[in-house]
């Protein structure tokens, strides 16, 4: 009759039965490290590679969209003359346009006047692909001077590559309101 597991580790002298926990203890540190370290370390390089990859794609896209940038202002020029919302609403409608953005909606939003500055918001949804996106906001950006973006939202629309952009633009003016 053969011994079973536990009478053939007893008969076993102390040396080997050390060896043999040692080598135990050494597998299940191994199994450890390769379920707990190795595997999630293996996951974030792929997701890594996956992310630059999206962004070398955004980047060739973006480069090939993006329009020549406006000339610089001169330090003579004429003081900066903040436009009406509607007028910033139909210059935004038309640069999203030149860009290939369609915009879905445009609505004035609320005017606050804060120590001798006018802040009037409008509130903007659109959507488009991500590079035409980006150079619809550089054309803003660079041809409103007097407008900042005060909120900015994009996300995924239903079908392929396009986005849509829920956008807060900010009128900023010194002026009295007229």
């Amino acid at each position: 009759m053969r011994p079973g597991i536990g009478e053939a580790l007893a008969a076993l002298p102390a040396r080997q039965l050390n060896l043999v926990a040692i080598g135990a203890i050494g597998i299940a540190l191994a199994l450890a490290w390769s379920v707990g370290l190795r595997a999630p370390l293996a996951a974030h390089a792929q997701q890594r590679k996956a992310l630059a990859t999206l962004e070398a794609r955004s980047a060739a896209a973006s480069a090939h969209a993006l329009p020549a940038p406006a000339p610089a202002a001169t330090a003579s020029a004429a003081p900066l003359v903040a436009p009406a919302p509607l007028a910033l609403i139909a210059a935004v409608s038309r640069s999203a346009t030149r860009a290939g953005v369609t915009v879905s909606s445009a609505a004035q939003g609320a005017q606050q006047q804060v120590a001798g500055l006018r802040l009037h918001t409008l509130d903007i949804a659109a959507g488009g692909s991500y590079a035409a996106i980006l150079a619809w906001l550089a054309d803003i950006e660079a041809s409103q001077p007097t407008v900042g973006i005060v909120q900015l939202s994009l996300a995924p629309a239903a079908a392929g590559e396009q986005r849509r952009i829920s956008l807060q633009l900010a009128i900023y003016d010194t002026q009295e309101q007229p």
